[in-house]
């Protein structure tokens, strides 16, 4: 089955961030399982140059738009390369040939009554190039970006969406699947349920040039998103190539961030279906990276992640399998150096590169690095093949499910579990008793070596090639265990993971810091009560939260995620008396609703609840 995976294209008006290279190395990772599988794949990315962002910034440097755009090309196409991130196509809106097919499209929309011209006056959010309407607003400002918006008060051109609302309401509850995760599919219906206002595609050419040409009425350009969003077809042939377009359309997957849910879910699916064109198969929407403490990235705090820095300081590998493994598709992720370090020298350096180092090494020395025989059997050896298999065979459906988080955890269990296999086996004592039993031990560590490093092999691509010397350049493909040939020459395992040594940071001045004082009447605001936690369990696609429900007596009892799991068991915190911020607004986390705070405390790298008397009632208040 022939499959495409695109990016959002992005957007330039400045240099790319983290959040551009999760995107990309994501989508790039799911074309290259795909292929793994057997599939025929192509991938999109590219940018998307037309605006008033744009024009205004280039207007500002006093340079012609398009000029302005062919300046920061090379960031983009950078940050790919030192990325490991394989596309096959990168668009660009200004190509002659999408803004041809624009015109067309707007033509046949505009001929069958779907576009039409109307007064406007709304308010439009430059940085996000969207119109919203007052109830939109959150304190007169852009619900996505926060910053003041303009008041756009003319004649313009208009789409329809109302129109195909109720057809894309309808497709929505027969294709339970097609936005992932589930939980803003129910987002996007409570869109729809509000009512479509008609879409401004239209901007007046004598106040904001920059864009395609509006076909029938020269005096316009083409509102952004509306050229933006048709790169996803063009990039594969509609209109030009019908072959082409028809056998990968079918299979199209976009992923997008969370921020722009509104243009992909509910603009694009009206376009297409105005256009007669099928829906893509899914659309995948992730979260956004968070810094230390869950606070958003920006300058002003000065947690921003450069990309191209910690590549260059750390490889391209190491970066793709943190960003991977660190985010649940589909929520928000923290990345912080230490968290990196952490996962870097935990996971790739002691469990992944241990491995490498255990089975080769032992095969070069005493098997004069010939791969030996699995002619004998240990008590240990069924019960680890058997285990390897299990998780083997659910990694491919985890894929297709766009579970990724949970392929990688299944990969990394199978390598922990080699390491466990040798412990138990001890073959550095075998090789003095049975050096017969031994080889066979070490084949089956080296076969695992080899599936593993097949199944890392999209995540870490650079260092799968160094993978490969291993095996003198040639990695048998079959994913089934027993298919390395005995009697083949390998060769000794580089330190192809070498531990990050953390920097030490300067020490703190002490300083008595004065402005955080607050007065009674602040702390007076702040309602913390007794409670007993009476149930908890894990969250799941989190390593870092507990789910549990607090009794605050009389009967209320409180829904508490609390991110607690890397120092307590659910089992650990059961029935613990403990204190609760009780009046907090409630929050979503992961997607589900939080309705207070445990108070902990915290120490270095530990953390503990506040605990209180257990004679004490519950529900009273702290005072």
């Amino acid at each position: 089955m022939k499959k495409y995976f695109t990016t959002a294209i992005s957007y330039v008006n400045g240099k790319p961030h983290l959040g551009h290279a999760y995107e990309a190395i994501l989508t790039d990772v799911f074309t290259r399982y795909n292929k793994l599988f057997g599939h025929d794949c192509l991938m999109l990315t590219g940018v998307d140059e037309h605006g008033q962002k744009v024009y205004d910034v280039a207007v500002e440097k006093n340079m012609d738009p398009l000029a302005y755009c062919d300046s920061l090309i090379p960031d983009f196409t950078n940050l790919l390369k030192a990325s490991d991130v394989d596309y096959d196509v990168f668009f660009r809106t200004t190509d002659e040939s999408h803004m041809k097919n624009v015109q067309s499209i707007l033509q046949k929309l505009y001929d069958k009554g779907d576009i039409y011209k109307d007064y406007y006056e709304g308010n439009y959010c430059t940085p996000c190039e969207t119109f919203y309407t007052e109830k939109d607003l959150n304190d007169g400002k852009c619900p996505e970006c926060g910053r003041e918006t303009t008041i756009i008060k003319e004649e313009n051109y208009f789409f329809n969406m109302a129109k195909y609302a109720d057809q894309y309401e309808e497709f929505l509850n027969a294709n339970d699947d097609f936005i992932y995760p589930k939980f803003r599919k129910n987002e996007t219906l409570g869109i729809l349920k509000k009512g479509l206002r008609p879409l401004c595609i239209s901007r007046k050419k004598e106040k904001m040039p920059w864009g395609i040409e509006i076909p029938f009425d020269k005096d316009f350009v083409t509102y952004v998103w509306f050229d933006a969003l048709i790169n996803y077809i063009d990039g594969i042939g509609y209109l030009t190539d019908d072959e082409k377009f028809n056998s990968y359309w079918s299979g199209a997957v976009h992923n997008i961030g969370k921020d722009i849910l509104l243009h992909h879910c509910v603009y694009w699916p009206t376009m297409l279906m105005a256009m007669e064109v099928p829906l893509p198969k899914k659309i995948v929407i992730h979260g956004f990276w968070m810094g230390e403490g869950g606070k958003k990235m920006s300058k002003s705090l000065g947690n921003v992640i450069d990309p191209i820095g910690l590549i260059e300081k750390y490889g391209s590998s190491s970066f793709r399998f943190y960003v991977l493994r660190e985010m649940s598709l589909g929520h928000d992720g923290v990345f912080t150096k230490e968290f990196f370090i952490n996962r870097h020298n935990n996971e790739l350096a002691n469990d992944f590169g241990n491995l490498l180092n255990r089975a080769t090494h032992m095969v070069v020395k005493n098997f004069d690095g010939i791969i030996p025989e699995p002619s004998k059997k240990t008590e240990h050896c069924d019960a680890f093949i058997s285990e390897f298999n299990t998780l083997l065979s659910g990694i491919e459906q985890k894929i297709y499910d766009y579970e990724l988080n949970k392929a990688l955890d299944d990969i990394m269990k199978m390598i922990r579990s080699t390491n466990k296999y040798m412990e138990d086996t001890a073959p550095w004592k075998l090789i003095k008793e049975d050096k017969e039993l031994c080889g066979a031990v070490l084949y089956n560590a080296l076969e695992s070596v080899r599936i593993t490093s097949i199944l890392l092999s999209p995540v870490i691509p650079k260092k799968f090639e160094e993978i490969k010397d291993i095996f003198n350049g040639e990695i048998p493909g079959d994913l089934e265990f027993g298919k390395l040939v005995p009697g083949k020459k390998i060769n000794k395992a580089v330190s192809l993971f070498p531990k990050i040594e953390k920097e030490k940071e300067p020490e703190k001045v002490k300083e008595v810091v004065q402005d955080n004082l607050i007065g009674i009447e602040d702390f007076g605001k702040v309602e913390i009560k007794t409670g007993k936690i009476i149930k908890a369990e894990s969250v799941e696609d989190s390593n870092r939260l507990l789910l549990t429900e607090v009794d605050l007596g009389n009967g209320d009892v409180r829904q508490i995620v609390a991110g607690i799991a890397k120092f307590y068991q659910p089992e650990d915190i059961l029935n613990k008396h403990i204190l609760v911020a009780s009046n907090l607004k409630p929050a979503i986390i992961m997607g589900i609703e939080s309705q207070g705070m445990l108070l902990s405390v915290k120490k270095g790298k530990k953390l503990r609840l506040v605990e209180i008397d257990s004679e004490l009632p519950l529900g009273k208040k702290l005072v």
